[in-house]
């Protein structure tokens, strides 16, 4: 279902510039958390954080696990591989990974350029949904005997496969920029969004990263400890959305630095989380319709 409830308009959102740092193009994710997948998995966090030196030693990014696959007649599975990670962080329930793409005009980056341009050169942007694949040694696989659900516990992590299609529904696309840095380029005025306050979907609730915000995927966590409840924050944020950044448009972190008097990392992670909130408020309500 797709109504003007359901919908949240960022017109700036694609103006802002991707993450090239130094002339390389960057992707950030959250790989995985702990959801239940198509496939009645759920992979723990610390379980692939645990492998994270391996990964970032040894692994690749790719396209649909497809370098992991047996090569078919004809078919390089190398020429796969769009990239490399270059950083691991996360919390209780979520892995993020900062990676690099390939550049360059061979056959070896072609499938890479192709990733950058979709996310980068056409509107709408190609979303690209980030699964994590690895060997999972033998009693690394817990089932419940009530519910059959499995749960990973231990594993070999070696490649992020990006595909239009996930297993996991509830992990967010790749991002050409960090999103502390997008929440940051928001601006009041532009994001229009029919809340309805209290409506219950609290994203740091459910990955019970309240007291944790990686306000970046550089390898340390920031840790928080706001002065203020996120409930009136969230609240806060709807109303300014609702009456399109009145009294005058500026940036929702400057918005909650005025109105909260909170310091501007602090006004940034509840940007981000409110932004979280939102999308996943969307895609729920997305589902069910």
């Amino acid at each position: 279902m797709n109504t003007s409830n359901d919908v949240l308009v960022v017109s700036g959102l694609f103006k802002a510039r991707p993450a090239e740092e130094g002339g390389e193009r960057i992707l950030y994710m959250e790989a995985s958390n702990e959801h239940l997948d198509l496939q009645g998995e759920r992979v723990l966090a610390k379980s692939l954080q645990a492998s994270s030196d391996y990964f970032l030693r040894y692994g690749v990014i790719d396209l649909d696990h497809r370098t992991q696959r047996s090569a078919a007649v004809g078919d390089n599975p190398y020429l796969w591989a769009i990239g490399q990670p270059i950083a691991v962080t996360g919390d209780d329930t979520r892995t993020l990974v900062k990676a690099q793409l390939y550049r360059g005009d061979s056959p070896v980056a072609a499938n890479a350029n192709m990733v950058w341009d979709s996310m980068t050169k056409v509107t709408p942007p190609t979303p690209w949904y980030p699964s994590v694949a690895g060997h999972v040694p033998s009693g690394g696989r817990q089932v419940d005997p009530v519910t059959q659900e499995t749960t990973v516990t231990s594993v070999l992590w070696s490649n992020i496969g990006l595909s239009r299609t996930p297993v996991n529904t509830m992990v967010p696309p790749a991002a050409v920029m960090e999103a502390g840095v997008l929440a940051k380029c928001l601006m009041g005025g532009a994001a229009i969004k029919a809340l309805e306050a209290g409506y219950g979907t609290d994203v740091a609730t459910l990955t019970g990263g309240a007291a944790v915000r990686v306000e970046s995927i550089d390898p340390a966590p920031q840790v928080i400890q706001p002065q203020v409840d996120y409930v009136p924050v969230r609240e806060a944020l709807a109303r300014y959305l609702r009456s399109g950044g009145e009294p005058r448009p500026q940036p929702m972190a400057d918005y909650l630095i005025t109105t909260f008097h909170v310091p501007p990392d602090e006004a940034s992670g509840w940007v981000e989380r409110f932004l979280r909130d939102v999308l996943a408020h969307t895609q729920n309500r997305r589902s069910i319709g």
